[in-house]
């Protein structure tokens, strides 16, 4: 998320208040915070594979779990005081529970020595990180169990605390593991016969994100047999000002037939460019549907129901399939929209959104059913982050039913879904018609924030300030022609 800086608000802001009174002061307020430059703060990791031997093998595997035994007691502990523990905040929770399981010299005595006696000689920061996950994974299970209590009226199942969980720690720089200057190798301290040891490990990767911003404390991980060191580095990225803007964005209809639809736009509404992007796996992808399909009626065809893990390895299938594809096409997407040099990306909200499209059963619920529209869009917004590009989030509805020049409502073509027809009787691709009108949309948002304001405050936020209609493609052209 972007992060402002508020520390001109000590001197602007009272200032503001004397002279515009405080609505005055509030729209100031808000256009400053538009044309000042700002950085989105995110988070980024590499991935560094550890070589290692069977001796190594076996010293990471007893450090792992030595340390996912410890925060399944932390979390007995922390559950069962969890009244006290709520009310801690950041790092009070370790002062507490160190006062509780960890004695020194001035504390020689603790309410539990399981801990000391269990775990002797277990690295300080290690132990805190422990303590945080415990915490995490506590707050976690109460935050759930409370929203059944309040909102599932108890119909449902309730929440469970597991505490035998499969987490992995975070090493502190310098205390849990220290790295050479290449990062080809580290020292990592490990559980060894009974004793914590310095041991040292080879590494092998490459890293994109680690010159470019602030390191953090690598995680240790598991995947099958392999271990890796993942090293998230904390970047600032810059957005562009508003006087550099250079007037167009990308919009963006995703869709069924067609993946993504895009469009370049400008904000006087000419269209420069557009571009399709379609799964190139859709054989494959209907060849594991069909086997599921044939399957399935075989096991049902006497009555019999569909055991809990049927068809696991193709539905695991399926779901590869989707994620590289969508990795793939928000790829093509944040490129184009970086050579063409637009401002924004501008998606549409469809969170939250089920299809009701579609016979139970029928090939079309099937499809819906493995639309990757979320994961689609958030590979774009992760993409697009990481090059300074806003993401605009537009209302869906009205973007695919209305003709983008103005012309009112359309209907879908009968012998081809895919096209659609204009009240004047032209033939459109209803997926690019869709994309005109979504750009639209964020143009209004990102060049002309006070007529947005404006809509949004006599309730018509989506609606042509011109001729009161639904916004489309052509309510910036008359809206250019009003401004010139």
């Amino acid at each position: 998320m972007p992060v402002f800086n508020y520390k001109y608000n000590m001197v602007v802001q009272p200032v503001c208040a004397v002279i515009l009174g405080f609505h005055g002061c509030f729209y100031l307020h808000i256009n400053l915070l538009f044309n000042r430059v700002y950085n989105m703060k995110i988070v980024r990791s590499d991935n560094l594979k550890i070589n290692t031997n069977s001796k190594q093998r076996e010293a990471l595997r007893a450090t792992l779990s030595l340390y996912q035994c410890y925060v399944r007691d932390l979390m007995v502990l922390v559950n069962a005081r969890w009244r006290h523990f709520q009310h801690y905040q950041g790092n009070e929770v370790i002062k507490a529970t160190e006062h509780l399981i960890h004695p020194t010299s001035k504390r020689p005595e603790v309410k539990h020595r399981y801990f000391h006696q269990r775990y002797y000689k277990f690295p300080s920061y290690l132990r805190r990180v422990a303590i945080m996950d415990a915490v995490g994974q506590v707050r976690s299970f109460h935050t759930r169990y409370d929203d059944w209590l309040d909102n599932s009226g108890m119909k449902n199942k309730p929440p469970k605390l597991t505490c035998a969980t499969n987490t992995f720690p975070s090493l502190y720089q310098g205390q849990c593991i220290k790295f050479n200057e290449s990062l080809t190798s580290a020292f990592i301290k490990v559980y060894v016969n009974d004793d914590w040891i310095w041991h040292c490990f080879r590494l092998t990767g490459k890293t994109r994100y680690e010159k470019q911003g602030k390191r953090l404390s690598p995680l240790l991980t598991l995947k099958g047999k392999q271990w890796t060191l993942s090293l998230p580095s904390k970047l600032e990225i810059p957005l562009i000002k508003q006087q550099d803007f250079s007037g167009l964005v990308l919009g963006v209809d995703v869709g069924i037939n067609t993946a993504a639809t895009c469009a370049v736009v400008d904000k006087s509404g000419t269209v420069l460019d557009r571009k399709f992007f379609n799964r190139s796996d859709k054989d494959r992808e209907y060849h594991l549907m069909q086997r599921i399909r044939a399957k399935a009626k075989k096991q049902t065809k006497h009555g019999s129901k569909l055991p809990s893990r049927f068809c696991t390895q193709d539905h695991r299938r399926l779901k590869q399939l989707a994620n590289n594809e969508a990795h793939q096409i928000s790829r093509g997407i944040v490129d184009m929209a970086k050579v063409s040099g637009c401002d924004a990306i501008v998606l549409e909200s469809l969170k939250g959104w089920k299809p009701t499209a579609g016979r139970k059963r029928s090939r079309m619920k099937a499809r819906f059913h493995r639309w990757f529209h979320r994961l689609l869009v958030g590979r774009v917004a992760s993409k697009a982050q990481e090059l300074g590009i806003r993401i605009i989030n537009i209302y869906a509805r009205g973007t695919s039913s209305n003709a983008y020049d103005g012309s009112g409502k359309v209907k879908r073509d009968k012998s081809n879904y895919a096209n659609c027809v204009f009240a004047s009787g032209k033939r459109y691709n209803a997926d690019l018609n869709a994309s005109y009108n979504i750009a639209s949309r964020g143009i209004i948002t990102l060049y002309y924030p006070q007529l947005r304001k404006q809509l949004w405050s006599q309730g018509k936020s989506n609606t042509c300030p011109t001729t009161g209609n639904p916004l489309v493609l052509s309510s910036l052209w008359l809206l250019e022609a009003k401004v010139g």
